[in-house]
């Protein structure tokens, strides 16, 4: 059994690794830490994983006992404290959950995460885990940048084009549910406030913009869509709904296009309507729905922002660098309505 560790499972999305790992059969969930529940059941903070009631957070992980581990703090968190762990030789499997590695160039990261980068060093050494379109990469590689929930969501809904040499503007409107925005509450996330509410935030300056086109480049091979993105704030806890506007040849065969691309993904659905969130709440699935009036596409994709867009892939991603059944440990399915 490959042992894994969580550092930052306190938090919504550590949470929903320790749910998914308790129950996966290929690996052992060996330790779990978080600096400000040190010492504390994991039950505490997530007091459904009754399975994991003997189980405490320690502060720190230790390597020496680990195979695998996933990085689930805060944004800049994991910059700063993993290469003090990897200089200590260990040959460990890494997955960061966080933005820390998903850029590669240093210079963005003032730009759109207010802070330089502490590990300019290790940013070529992760490689941005999207299975479904780059799954190759994902099983060679021994570091993971876990793409962002907006990020996955656009991405599988824009990529079949890119890989095809499709491109050009990208017009997105992307909601999300208040766990996206952790655990720690907030004026923007508290319920009261997102109660029957509906608000815009970041528009055409989120800072999952440029993971999204520097990964739709690679896959093409050559510079793809260009995207202005409004990410918008929905009354709801879980779920990245996200609407794409793109032009298309008329002589493109985008039903081909899309079954061909996802005709063996068992985490990616083509639905025949446009897809209803609440099918896809705690699953590891994202639905998506082709519509097209001549040169004008729409590609809708809805998926959990929790799951799919960050613990689910992040437990798939290491399935394949373990040489598993991608699907191993992420075959539940969910709760509806």
């Amino acid at each position: 059994m490959t042992k894994v560790g969580v550092w930052g499972g306190a938090g919504y999305t550590g949470g929903e690794l320790l749910r998914l790992l308790s129950a996966h059969p290929g690996v052992e969930l060996a330790q779990v830490a978080s600096r400000s529940h040190a010492g504390e059941a994991v039950t505490k903070p997530h007091p459904h994983l009754r399975r994991l009631g003997g189980m405490k957070f320690s502060a720190e992980l230790d390597p020496a006992g680990l195979d695998a581990i996933f990085l689930a703090g805060g944004h800049g968190e994991a910059m700063a404290w993993l290469p003090g762990v990897l200089s200590k030789g260990k040959a460990l499997k890494v997955v960061d959950l966080s933005a820390d590695f998903r850029l590669k160039d240093a210079a963005q990261y003032p730009v759109f995460y207010g802070k330089a980068h502490a590990a300019p060093a290790l940013l070529a050494d992760f490689v941005y885990g999207l299975p479904e379109l780059d799954a190759a990469a994902v099983k060679r590689a021994s570091k993971i940048a876990n793409p962002g929930c907006f990020a996955t969501a656009v991405a599988l809904a824009l990529g079949p084009l890119a890989k095809a040499g499709l491109g050009g503007a990208a017009q997105v409107t992307a909601v999300t549910g208040s766990s996206g925005s952790g655990a720690s509450p907030s004026a923007t996330t508290h319920h009261p406030a997102r109660e029957g509410n509906l608000k815009a935030y970041k528009p055409l300056a989120h800072q999952h913009v440029p993971e999204i086109e520097a990964f739709l480049a690679k896959i093409a091979g050559k510079p793809s869509f260009a995207l202005s993105m409004v990410p918008v704030s929905g009354p709801f806890v879980r779920g990245i709904y996200a609407i794409c506007h793109v032009s298309v040849p008329e002589s493109a065969d985008l039903a081909g296009l899309y079954a061909s691309a996802y005709a063996d993904k068992a985490f990616v659905r083509l639905v025949d309507a446009p897809p209803d969130l609440k099918t896809v709440t705690g699953t590891n699935h994202c639905d998506l729905h082709v519509a097209r009036k001549g040169t004008n596409a729409v590609i809708i994709a809805a998926l959990d922002n929790l799951v799919k867009g960050a613990a689910g892939q992040a437990v798939q991603n290491l399935n394949l660098m373990l040489g598993l059944p991608e699907t191993a440990g992420l075959e539940a399915v969910g709760v509806y309505p």
